[in-house]
């Protein structure tokens, strides 16, 4: 529990607006398909629903995974960076 503390708190405020609203949002969809349950015709869930539930499941893969993908981005670059100053550094 300790570790999910520390890198809950590593987090800046753009991600933690990142993923929350990624759970939102999938809460939301998970709603709009157990209403679309209960709606005429019962026990079945219309095409617009399963439509829209997949353009939800879409949009918060996609604020996950640009995120992740460009924080690992930005970090190798900041490695390399780093590295090809100490080696200049080393050099001198």
């Amino acid at each position: 529990m300790k570790h999910l503390k520390q890198e809950f708190d590593r987090l800046t405020f753009k991600e933690v607006i990142i993923y929350a609203l990624a759970v939102f949002t999938m809460i939301a969809g998970l709603g709009l398909l157990f209403i679309g349950l209960f709606t005429q015709p019962e026990g079945e869930i219309h095409g617009s629903v399963l439509t829209a539930f997949g353009s939800i499941c879409i949009f918060v893969a996609s604020l996950l995974g640009i995120s992740i993908h460009y924080a690992n981005e930005l970090d190798k670059f900041k490695n390399n960076v780093q590295e090809r100053l100490d080696e200049i550094t080393q050099a001198q």
